[in-house]
């Protein structure tokens, strides 16, 4: 297994681990965040990390267009980048919260592959899903719609375009700033630590992805 793959939203939680996993593997990883530092860029042989926010094209447009200048031509994109707001309730939810679900978790999702497969050698999609996106829970109706949203865009890109991989994997709950965001009353005790779901979710990859 190797290449180069680009990995949204690798500077903390699972988007990191995932990133550790693939350069252990041999591959060459490009991954980028809004959350870090103003102008942090970090540049090795095998690796590059790019201040960027996925929810601007141009942004995105940037991302790919270093990547496949500095490593060369991605073929496998995993979808980590997120949004979610506090458990609530539909009817006490404020509505912009999901606007801003939808417009990371869904719109920029999607914009992002399509960039990829217009632009780079696809061989494998993957968005990390949520088992609210399955079945409904209470308190995540906004974040589970935006989810299950971007499910059905990838089993529609399957249906376009065969010779690609889309694969959509739930990590399951882990101990993460973005669940501790979403609730903050939840026990870390109970929650997955990323580093485990992380080789769950590489697993599935090389388990799809020629090597």
């Amino acid at each position: 297994m190797n290449g180069t793959a680009i990995i949204t939203g690798g500077s903390r939680g699972l988007g990191k681990e995932l990133v550790d996993l693939f350069l252990k593997d041999n591959w060459k990883v490009s991954t980028f965040s809004r959350s870090w530092p103003q102008d942090i860029e970090f540049m090795e042989p095998s690796f590059l990390g790019l201040k960027a926010d996925i929810r601007f094209e141009a942004d995105i447009e940037r991302v790919i267009s270093e990547t496949k200048r500095l490593l060369g031509n991605p073929r496998v994109l995993v979808l980590n980048a997120g949004w979610v707001s506090r458990a609530t309730k539909i009817v006490d939810e404020n509505i912009n919260n999901l606007r801003e679900d939808v417009e990371v978790n869904l719109i920029s999702n999607t914009f992002m592959a399509q960039e990829f497969m217009r632009k780079c050698n696809p061989e494998a999609v993957v968005h990390i899903t949520s088992d609210v996106a399955e079945s409904p829970y209470p308190g995540w109706g906004f974040y589970g719609a935006s989810k299950r949203a971007m499910d059905y865009i990838m089993e529609t890109l399957k249906l376009e375009n065969h010779e690609v991989k889309f694969l959509s994997i739930d990590p399951g709950d882990m101990n993460t700033t973005m669940h501790m965001t979403a609730d903050p009353e939840a026990d870390p005790a109970g929650l997955a630590d990323p580093a485990v779901a992380a080789l769950k979710v590489f697993n599935r990859i090389r388990e799809e992805v020629r090597r």
